[in-house]
């Protein structure tokens, strides 16, 4: 618009504006606390743990990415200790001193194992990593902040936040680096779910005309995402690719992650599509690379999956649309067939 507006106008829309980005400010800062408490309530209690600390992937790659990339006399920040696994390993690494934050009270469960092991150099704080900052600057910060779909633990604000207020220049984190997949994938036959209309019966038993009958769309309470069972995911459509690659050390701020991607691949082999599967790759360094892949061997993550129920031959194009709604709430996520 090129007229000028008149001064009150002006003010009226400067006031707007500022209410809007209040009001998506507040609406961000509203989804951590709620997922702070969330995450409290979660790892507050010895169920939670058990899974973790047994997850020999998920535990054999910290101790590798530890061990290679934490240095004698470097100080630690082990963000969201829980039972104080990170912090232990980086103190063995050789680090000078570490400080352990957790937020729920299960922080005394961590402080216990220290001490019947014998770690002296470790100081546990019971707070909200946001609310913290050391005496000294920390040369490496330690974490395991990814949810299933790695952003829902609010894995890049709570990094960030500690990246500009307590790493020396130079530090680092880890891990720092990711990759994002959204796939789409074929399920072993004896564990894929179909869709009503496309499940086959024996006795010429036919549900196709279930697809479009008035009657049977009344009891239509499908989901649309649901979660690959342990072992069910047969093969990729394609080659795998990331959506998305960023490295916490680098990126700017939460606001510069893109949420809109196109998916293109080609069928491998004929094949059903039942979904798109979600994992991600965590990397320590070029040697160590923690994935959550459903065809990698399995771990204390979930695969989320778009259901999608479709057959395609092979050389056959699958385009898909992925939209990342909120990035902490892979439910608002959205992938469709372009």
């Amino acid at each position: 618009m090129i007229n000028r507006v008149s001064e009150a106008a002006s003010r009226a829309m400067r006031s707007a504006s500022r209410f809007a980005a209040a009001r998506i400010a507040s609406s961000d800062r509203m989804m951590e606390l709620l997922y702070d408490q969330a995450n409290e309530t979660n790892f507050g209690g010895f169920a939670a743990h058990e899974e973790m600390l047994s997850d020999s992937v998920r535990v054999d790659a910290y101790h590798r990415g530890i061990h290679r990339n934490v240095k004698p006399g470097d100080v630690v920040l082990d963000l969201g200790a829980g039972t104080g696994l990170l912090a232990f390993m980086a103190s063995r690494a050789g680090a000078k001193k570490v400080y352990a934050i957790e937020h729920s009270d299960f922080v005394d469960v961590a402080r216990e194992i220290a001490r019947v092991n014998g770690f002296t150099n470790i100081e546990f704080v019971r707070a909200n990593s946001r609310e913290f900052t050391p005496p000294e600057p920390i040369d490496v910060v330690v974490h395991e902040q990814m949810g299933d779909e790695l952003f829902n633990e609010n894995l890049v604000q709570n990094l960030l936040d500690v990246r500009e207020r307590v790493l020396r220049p130079g530090g680092r984190i880890l891990p720092a680096r990711f990759r994002l997949f959204v796939e789409p994938v074929t399920m072993r036959p004896s564990m894929r779910v179909r869709r009503f209309w496309n499940i086959d019966l024996p006795d010429d038993i036919d549900l196709s005309g279930m697809e479009h009958s008035p009657v049977a769309s009344r009891f239509d309470t499908r989901n649309e995402q649901t979660w690959a069972r342990a072992g069910s995911v047969a093969a990729t459509f394609g080659v795998p690719r990331p959506i998305l690659e960023f490295d916490l050390n680098a990126l700017d701020s939460v606001g510069s992650i893109p949420t809109d991607f196109v998916v293109d691949r080609t069928a491998s082999a004929d094949m059903i599509v039942d979904g798109t599967c979600v994992w991600f790759e965590a990397l320590f360094d070029d040697q160590t690379v923690l994935s959550t892949s459903p065809l990698a061997t399995n771990t204390s993550w979930g695969n989320r999956m778009y259901r999608l129920d479709q057959e395609f031959k092979q050389g056959q194009q699958l385009r898909l649309a992925v939209h990342l709604e909120q990035l902490v709430d892979a439910s608002t996520w959205t992938v469709s067939v372009v």
